[in-house]
Order: structure tokens, then C-alpha cells, then sequence
């Protein structure tokens, strides 16, 4: 139980990677506020916890919105009498195109979900982490924060900006015993991934990995059980690399 009496908030609990990791929170005794946009989706996700034998509560919001934060981690103090991992994971997306093809609104909905509702949910997570002794905040970024490939300007600027935000969250925060790290997968097999192809085995001949498949959300969960427990005690500001090698050549 190496996350025993661990209070989370994962956003993009959902589906694939964020629900994989809630999965291997409960697995490992942590409890889980699951956040997600879509209401069915969250519910499974919650009901496949409760199934576990896990204590999880449900929460419907849009990550992009400020109050959404104050709830969510009013919630988990409230359910769960602390908090004190965040696992920052929403996702929207669009298809593959250059930004030349992006409509402005559409960029600003981007950014706002995948890399300035980090910033609302660390804001409002890092005072009651603090109270409950420290903890750890998990920003999932990508391997496209390291190197780019055509037709995804946000999310390279986006995941890219998240990297660098865990150094500068860390930076300021050590103090409080608050850590923050990258968690950032490779190509995975998600709805979310397959949908910008025409096909599932489209999505998989584009995997651009040293293994030559895409990977499986449960390769990616259980680096963020490692962040989030106290084996991670020393590391933070760091970056946590999980791609199948799609940044060794």
C-alpha cells in the first residue's frame, strides 16, 4: 500500500491515462477525487474504484474555470479530512494542424484547459497541502514538451510550458514540503489519441517508438503512484519521462 493515506485530486479521471492512474492510486490506498468534464465517463471511472474496494468521490466541473479548482479541493478536505497529491491531467484537443489553421478562440480554450487549469488547481491545492504537512503535484506533460511533430504547435507550447512550471513550482514551494515533477507519457492507445487518425490502425502504425506500438495507459500509471509516494521523497522540479524511447533518436 505504498500510497496509504494519500488524499488525491486526479482532473481527467474520465478515461484513459487519467483513469488508469486512479486506478493505481486506489490499488495502492490512496483515496481519489475524480474530476472530469464528461459526467458518464466519471462515473464509471468512480464506480470501477468503488468495485476495488477504493474510497473515491465523482466531481462533474470544466478545469478551466477558477471555481472549478476551489471546489474540487474543497471537496476532497471535505471527504477525505486533507489533500495532499494533485494529479493536474485534463486534456481537450483538436485535430493536426499548423497554428497558421487555429482559430484564436479555439487556441485560447486549449491553453486555458491544458495548461492554465495547472496553474488554477496548484494554486488552490498548495495551501491545503501545506496544512496537511506537504505533498506532491503531478503535471502530466508529454513528450512533445521536449521535441515537437507537425500539426501540434498548442500542445508542444502547451506540455512544454508545464515542464518548466513544475521547476518553478518547485522552486518556490520546497519550503512547504511540497514537491512537483513532469509526468510525461509517450504516444498512448487513448480515445483521445486514436481520434486524431482515421482508424485505430492508423493511430498505431504512428507510434514514432523504439518498441514500434503505441503504449497502454497502465505503463504510464504507475510513474504517477511513484511521484506521488513517498519513494519520490528527494525528487522534484524533475521531468519523469515515459515514451518508448520517441525522444532517443
Amino acid at each position: 500500500m505504498r500510497l496509504e493515506n494519500k488524499k488525491a485530486i486526479v482532473t481527467g479521471a474520465g478515461g484513459g491515462i487519467g483513469r488508469a492512474i486512479c486506478v493505481d492510486f486506489v490499488k495502492q490506498g490512496a483515496a481519489v477525487l475524480c474530476l472530469d468534464i464528461n459526467e458518464e465517463t466519471v462515473n464509471e471511472t468512480v464506480k470501477e474504484l468503488n468495485e476495488l474496494g477504493g474510497k473515491a468521490v465523482a466531481m462533474t466541473a470544466d478545469v478551466a474555470e477558477e471555481a472549478s479548482a476551489e471546489a474540487a479541493v474543497k471537496l476532497a478536505v471535505d471527504s477525505f479530512g486533507g489533500l495532499n497529491v494533485l494529479v493536474s491531467n485534463a486534456i481537450t484537443d483538436i485535430p493536426y494542424v499548423p497554428l497558421t489553421e487555429i482559430d484564436a478562440d479555439d487556441w485560447r480554450r486549449l491553453m486555458d484547459v491544458n495548461f492554465n487549469s495547472s496553474f488554477l488547481f496548484c494554486k488552490h491545492a498548495i495551501p491545503e497541502m501545506e496544512k496537511d504537512g506537504g505533498g506532491s503535484i503531478i503535471l502530466v506533460a508529454s513528450q512533445l514538451g521536449r521535441v515537437a511533430r507537425p500539426g501540434r504547435p498548442w500542445y508542444c507550447g502547451a506540455k512544454g510550458g508545464l515542464i518548466n512550471m513544475a521547476r518553478a513550482i518547485a522552486l518556490d514551494h520546497a519550503k512547504q514540503g511540497i514537491r512537483c515533477n513532469a509526468l510525461s507519457p509517450g504516444p498512448v492507445e487513448t480515445n483521445r489519441y486514436v481520434s486524431n487518425f482515421d482508424s485505430v490502425e492508423h493511430a498505431r502504425e504512428n507510434n514514432f517508438t523504439l518498441f514500434e506500438r503505441l503504449g497502454r495507459p497502465d505503463e504510464i500509471s504507475p510513474g504517477a503512484v511513484f511521484l506521488a509516494s513517498d519513494e519520490s521523497s528527494f525528487m522534484t522540479g524533475s521531468d519523469l519521462l515515459i515514451d518508448g524511447g520517441f525522444t532517443a533518436v
